[in-house]
């Protein structure tokens, strides 16, 4: 049986599956499952029907499972949006089992287990899997969460068995227990002390003045009624319960509420965040290296020597975690102040093919970091050498994982390494990974300046496509996201301004006012732009962009500082969505990844994702 505060931590740890968890494509596919699977043991989402509860109860027993030296790691897919732009994979587990297996080869080569409602796929780098599928066609996969779930934990310990190892069923996670807070015991204890005081002043009162004040008051007595002659609150029982409730309620409502989170610890709210990685020590010589910089010249890590040095391998051509890094390295910069000069920011390209120096000068002058860090390049074996040698902390950086999860190093004035962190998917997060970068930054400056920032590590939940959200327009006002008129479906587009490095993105805006001005008469879904302000260089950098258009939009922009994104499973920019009158997300589509779609292709899936949806 899981204790209160373990089922508590894999109760978090599991809703960063169903958000946070949903986290970064590659971007050769644009497949969720293959970034949450390098750094956790379990993909699921809340289209899976699952529970938080039974997504614990899997999450304890793939730990137990791993424990017992039997590691193995599970994507649950419970629906089509599950896979992003290899939707193609649906209902096709084994497929996916092998394509999947092949994108996390690079950092994991042990036991891969796919559970869709039609079936199991398996995959285990250098293995052969019949066997394994000769054990999983004895498991029954049944209807909803509940189905899934059972299917889930059966598979994994027939599967332990079959190699020897009996693991046990999980427990359900009890319902936690609501007692009474340290605060409210104090309340109460100084109320019923209160009370106590105020029944002996009363008592003595009553003993010393009672018989002149029945006197005094004897003939207005007579004129009362009987029945309303009885003593209501004394020094009885009955008085001091009345009066101890009575003073209960009044402080209650003078003193509220505790502020939510306000006794939890910011430790405890960053370990139970899914959107941060709180980082991992690190100890050593950061290793040196010299390499080109955006201007062409040459830059060593020798030369930031008596600086914290904050570095970032970062895949110029990324649209996903990329640009989150880089607006996470700008925002702690600016969040420490005057003490920002002491903190340099460097960019590493991890890119195998984007090696050019123009290829990075573009992406940091798009990013408005153009004079506020150093992204540097090199040649293929200069760039792979740093590669190697920063493959330090567990993590192993690849031709293809800087893009799925961004390594970010933290580097002390005296040239050793201190931290490392992990970007993870999560728009709502920049601001808060950006603090966490500052901290550990000031932590390490001489004085140990305190950033001004403020920003709690309570995990932000994302805005759900059911729900009603209020954003600002880009040009002033307001704009409603969410559920519209109950009989029609709601199409979006985030994007980014730098989106315009890889795409001529001012001109297929353009192109949209087609679709939204045919939208309304072919009965299709109407069309609103969000632009994802947490990664934008500038507050200005959106206005700036539409005052550049020398035609206006039909359609409405509105601006997103990341919870809409993130609760519409947003993983890259461009990004199209349907959503259904209800909220449920029927249709999604990566730009960056498979290309602008003309009008009539966009109708055409549209009206294919409404048809199926019925």
């Amino acid at each position: 049986m899981l204790t209160r505060g373990r089922w508590l931590l894999a109760a978090v740890l599991l809703a960063c599956c169903a958000l946070g968890a949903f986290a970064p494509a590659a971007r050769a596919d644009g497949d969720p499952a293959s970034d949450v699977l390098v750094y956790q043991n379990l993909f699921v989402t809340s289209e899976s029907g699952m529970s938080t509860g039974q997504q614990a109860e899997v999450a304890s027993l793939l730990a137990s499972a791993a424990h017992a030296g039997f590691p193995i790691r599970v994507a649950i897919i419970g629906a089509p949006v599950d896979l992003g732009a290899v939707t193609a994979l649906w209902d096709k587990p084994s497929a996916y089992a092998s394509f999947l297996g092949i994108e996390l080869s690079l950092v994991y080569k042990q036991r891969l287990l796919i559970v869709m409602p039609n079936g199991f796929g398996f995959n285990w780098t250098g293995h052969p899997s019949g066997p394994a599928y000769q054990v999983l066609s004895q498991v029954d996969i049944g209807a909803g969460g509940d189905g899934l779930t059972t299917a889930t934990v059966t598979a994994v310990q027939t599967l332990a068995a079959a190699s020897g190892i009996k693991l046990a069923t999980p427990a359900a996670p009890a319902t936690p227990s609501h007692g009474i807070s340290r605060r409210q015991f104090a309340e109460w204890a100084l109320i019923a002390i209160a009370c106590l005081a105020a029944a002996d002043v009363l008592y003595r009162l009553t003993r010393r003045f009672g018989p002149r004040v029945k006197r005094q008051w004897r003939p207005w007595l007579a004129s009362v009624p009987r029945q309303l002659r009885r003593p209501v609150v004394g020094t009885s029982v009955a008085g001091f319960l009345v009066l101890a409730v009575t003073a209960g309620i009044v402080i209650h409502v003078v003193t509220g509420p505790p502020a939510s989170g306000a006794s939890i610890p910011q430790s405890t709210l960053l370990a139970e965040n899914p959107g941060l990685d709180p980082g991992k020590s690190l100890s050593g010589a950061a290793p040196g290296f010299t390499l080109t910089g955006q201007s062409g010249q040459p830059v060593s890590l020798e030369s930031y020597r008596g600086k914290v040095v904050i570095l970032a391998f970062t895949d110029p051509g990324s649209t996903t975690l990329g640009p989150m890094t880089t607006a996470a390295l700008l925002d702690a910069k600016t969040m420490l102040g005057a003490a920002g000069s002491q903190v340099q920011l460097l960019g590493i390209d991890a890119s195998p093919t984007a090696i050019s120096v123009s290829a990075v000068r573009s992406y940091s002058e798009f990013h408005g970091m153009l004079s506020r860090w150093s992204f540097l390049t090199g040649s293929s074996s200069q760039l792979r050498s740093v590669w190697q040698a920063y493959s330090v902390g567990g993590v192993t950086l690849s031709q293809s994982q800087a893009d799925q999860s961004p390594a970010v190093f933290v580097i002390a004035p005296d040239g050793k390494l201190a931290k490392l962190y992990l970007t993870r998917q999560s728009y709502a997060a920049v601001g808060q990974f950006g603090q966490l970068l500052a901290d550990e930054a000031a932590r390490l400056l001489p004085g140990h300046p305190a950033a001004p920032s403020h920003l709690s590590y309570a995990k932000l939940a994302g805005a759900s496509p059911a729900a009603t959200t209020t954003l600002p327009r880009a040009k002033g006002g307001n704009v409603t996201i969410g559920p519209g008129d109950p009989a029609q479906s709601r199409l979006y587009l985030f994007l980014a301004t730098w989106d315009q490095q890889s795409t001529d993105l001012a001109s297929q805006l353009k192109l949209l006012n087609s679709y939204q001005l045919a939208a309304g008469a072919a009965g299709l879904p109407s069309l609103t732009a969000v632009d994802e302000g947490s990664l934008e260089p500038s507050a200005s950098a959106i206005t700036g962009f539409l005052a550049g258009l020398k035609s206006p939009l039909w359609y409405e922009l509105a601006v997103d500082r990341g919870q809409v994104a993130d609760g519409y499973r947003v993983r890259g920019a461009p990004w199209f969505v349907l959503v259904s009158p209800s909220g449920k997300l029927l249709w999604s589509w990566n730009v960056s990844t498979s290309g602008w779609l003309t009008n009539a292709t966009l109708d055409q899936h549209v009206r294919a994702a409404l048809a199926q949806a019925k």
